[in-house]
């Protein structure tokens, strides 16, 4: 399994057995789960943010097989909330580590003095890119046509970004597109210069459903 940092659940209307439900799926991540306010609308609402490591793919992060239980577990507290609603938002957060001294592991460790004593490295995670899926369909068959296709979206999205996204980011904390040259992205955020930039230079992308075209499309 690659570098998953966290899971974090925002939700309010949702049962006791169901937060334990999907907590449980996710145990053996780091979760953190909080239950925020409620809103009229809908009967229910939970987002559920994955933060990786920007250099793994989506779904070696979480397991397909992981990944369709917690769809079935959507499904199904969505038909229990019926015609009143169930508001469903996907993010997937896209960081690195940075620990100012041009290393990107959080196993890295360095001699802090003479006599060999270590200290950890503090690291900090940077946010480089977020996908969100919003999903709001109150009719079930159209919120289940909905949840079942961000699996595939987030695979051709992720292959989008792989062989044609390929971004260079410069000294003076920008986005340069890409011309020319088959140099995979990965390679080329090895630098520390190139690997520091401003939160504000976060790549955004919303998508919502369009039920009549069975596609997620960008906002």
């Amino acid at each position: 399994m690659e570098k998953l940092y966290q899971i974090i659940i925002n939700h309010w209307g949702l049962s006791l057995g169901e937060i334990e439900t999907i907590s449980n799926l996710f145990k053996n991540y780091e979760l953190i789960e909080t239950e925020v306010q409620k809103n009229g609308e809908y009967a229910s609402n939970i987002e559920i943010e994955f933060v990786k490591n920007m250099e793994n793919d989506f779904f070696n992060c979480i397991s397909i097989d992981k990944w369709n239980i917690f769809v079935d577990i959507i499904k199904n507290i969505k038909k229990r909330r019926g015609n009143k609603g169930l508001k469903f938002k996907v993010i997937i957060t896209d960081c690195f580590e940075d620990d100012g001294n041009n290393n990107h592991n959080l196993n890295d460790y360095k001699n802090s003095n003479e006599d060999g004593n270590k200290k950890e490295v503090e690291i900090e995670l940077l946010f480089f890119r977020r996908i969100i899926f919003i999903l709001g369909h109150k009719h079930q068959s159209e919120f289940v046509k909905g949840v079942e296709r961000i699996e595939i979206t987030i695979e051709n999205i992720t292959e989008a970004f792989n062989k044609n996204n390929e971004f260079e980011i410069s000294e003076e904390n920008t986005y340069v597109k890409k011309s020319t040259g088959s140099k995979s992205y990965s390679s080329q955020i090895r630098s520390h210069k190139e690997f520091r930039h401003l939160k504000s230079k976060i790549q955004l992308y919303v998508f919502v459903f369009d039920n009549d075209k069975r596609i997620w499309k960008p906002l």
